[in-house]
């Protein structure tokens, strides 16, 4: 009974979004018709292709039109570029994808490893140092990260290409390096926000009777971090993996564009500025049921991590 209301609550949050991103884009000053026909077109022929493309019926009719394809698996055809909006969002996913799964891993394998060491010496220098670097890269904007990366990484030291997109089916190598940078980007304040939460549910775990009935059986401060203490501090954490990839897809949409990565979030920033409506809206409907179905899976994890919740 669960899983059906929380299914049903992720149905609800799905057309929530979707009626809300609908009702913005009729909002946005032009239309496709514009973008189309040009600005030479005379004022009746705007008017008979909004008729043909139904531009001109009422909200509510045109969301419940484009809802029942959506039901059906039909995402639409560009206005502009007459290409399935479905086919669109399948070539540039995998780009997508790769680039948050990337970024995950590069925050979390930095992330643990020093909120173990930090949680150590608390109030030690090296617990000063993290906390220093994690304040800092938490106030700067991703957009500006991703500036001072092309400008060091790229230009000064050439190690790093500053744009382009290389398909791992191609080239393994410069796959991996042309995600790199952007990974990185959008790792680095999602890395500051790991390893503050982890570190403080650490000290807290260690102030526990396990961990001082470990310490009285003589086990080594290693093994108590990483094998008695680091899992039940790590429900927090978990949450807000699933919690911030909301962050990260916004990060993606500027991270793509800023490096010219062929990815969803670039794809839906070129059809709002077309004002291609049905492609925005395809683009919004992936996002969601992405992120919907990330937090239910957090949900399911929960009990992995900590037995404690599986009994209750």
């Amino acid at each position: 009974m669960t899983a059906v209301f929380r299914a049903a609550r992720l149905l609800a949050v799905l057309l929530v979004v979707t009626f809300l991103s609908y009702a913005l884009l009729s909002l946005l000053p032009g239309d496709p018709v514009g973008q189309i026909l040009g600005g030479a077109a005379t004022p009746e022929a705007h008017e008979r292709l909004r008729r043909e493309l139904g531009l001109d019926d009422p909200l509510l009719v045109r969301y419940g039109s484009w809802l029942g394809g959506l039901l059906t698996g039909d995402f639409g055809t560009s206005y502009i570029t007459g290409v399935p909006v479905l086919e669109s969002l399948a070539d540039r996913l995998p780009v997508t994808l790769e680039l948050l799964a990337a970024a995950q891993l590069v925050a979390l394998g930095v992330a643990v490893p020093a909120a173990v060491a930090a949680a150590r010496r608390p109030g030690g220098p090296l617990d000063h140092a993290l906390t220093a670097i994690c304040f800092g890269l938490l106030s700067t904007p991703v957009f500006v990260l991703g500036v001072l990366l092309i400008l060091v990484f790229a230009i000064k030291l050439k190690l790093l290409p500053a744009t382009g997109w290389t398909p791992i089916s191609l080239d393994l190598g410069w796959n991996l390096t042309s995600v790199l940078l952007p990974a990185v980007t959008i790792a680095l304040p999602e890395t500051a926000v790991y390893s503050r939460l982890l570190r403080t549910d650490l000290i807290a775990t260690l102030q526990e009777d396990h961990i001082t009935l470990a310490r009285a059986r003589g086990l080594s401060p290693r093994r108590i971090l990483w094998r008695h203490a680091l899992r039940p501090s790590a429900v927090s954490l978990v949450t807000a993996v699933g919690l911030n990839l909301g962050a990260m897809i916004g990060g993606a949409v500027i991270v793509e564009t800023l490096f010219g990565l062929p990815g969803v979030g670039r794809f839906v920033v070129d059809s709002i500025f077309a004002r291609d409506y049905l492609a925005v809206q395809g683009g919004v409907v992936l996002i969601s049921v992405g992120y919907v179905l990330v937090n239910f899976a957090v949900d399911l994890a929960y009990a992995a991590v900590d037995p404690r919740i599986r009994r209750a």
